[in-house]
């Protein structure tokens, strides 16, 4: 049997094998189990109906955010909680506003000034503090006056104890002055040079400024 045949034979079972399929799917497709009409409806009813939210509006897929932990999602609502606002009446609560809204008389004026203590029904707090005001009772005392000490004056500077001439410290200092103007290496010697012209023999050592103590 040559090589030609086989490969013949083998082509014409193929394309047997491709033809018997296909008629075999056609004649599932049409003698297959069919579905009932009533759910047919069903389906296709559900899929056009919206689907509605808690409070009864189409509900939308919310679009991805960045979360806290760097991840993108849908973050979680947070839960709901029942609250409610108590009526109270303001004057009950707040004396103050009952006294201000209400009209008094002069002789109603001329009592809450004079009383020592106020009422629960009249003014609190700094209302009460003032030179008519009646914030002392009768068993309170006044404020005691504090007593302030005035520390004394700062000592007065030591006077240098340079004997009886003190001539030489201006032109000491004028030599100073000098030394600072000369170069870094130089401005050392020439101030030490000038301490010792005019401290050592002054003994002025640590009394004058200028001759460091020894």
């Amino acid at each position: 049997m040559s090589w030609r045949l086989i490969l013949a034979i083998v082509l014409l079972a193929l394309g047997a094998s491709v033809w018997g399929g296909i008629q075999m799917g056609n004649w599932l497709v049409e003698n297959g189990p069919l579905r009932a009409p009533n759910m047919v409806a069903i389906e296709e009813a559900a899929q056009l109906m919206p689907t509605l939210d808690a409070d009864g509006k189409p509900y939308v897929t919310p679009a991805p955010q960045p979360l806290v932990n760097g991840r993108l999602g849908v973050p979680e609502e947070p839960e709901g909680f029942e609250w409610k606002i108590v009526a109270k009446t303001a004057d009950q609560y707040n004396p103050p506003i009952a006294l201000a809204s209400t009209r008094l008389s002069a002789r109603a004026l001329s009592d809450l000034r004079q009383q020592g203590a106020t009422s629960p029904s009249g003014l609190q707090g700094l209302a009460r503090i003032g030179p008519s005001g009646g914030s002392r009772s009768a068993g309170q005392q006044a404020i005691q006056p504090v007593d302030v000490t005035i520390p004394p004056p700062p000592p007065a500077a030591p006077v240098p104890n340079v004997g009886g001439n003190s001539n030489w410290i201006p032109q000491f200092q004028r030599e100073l002055a000098a030394c600072s103007q000369k170069g870094f290496f130089e401005r050392p010697s020439c101030s030490w040079d000038a301490r010792n012209k005019y401290c050592g023999p002054n003994n002025a050592w640590g009394q004058v400024e200028g001759c460091p103590s020894r």
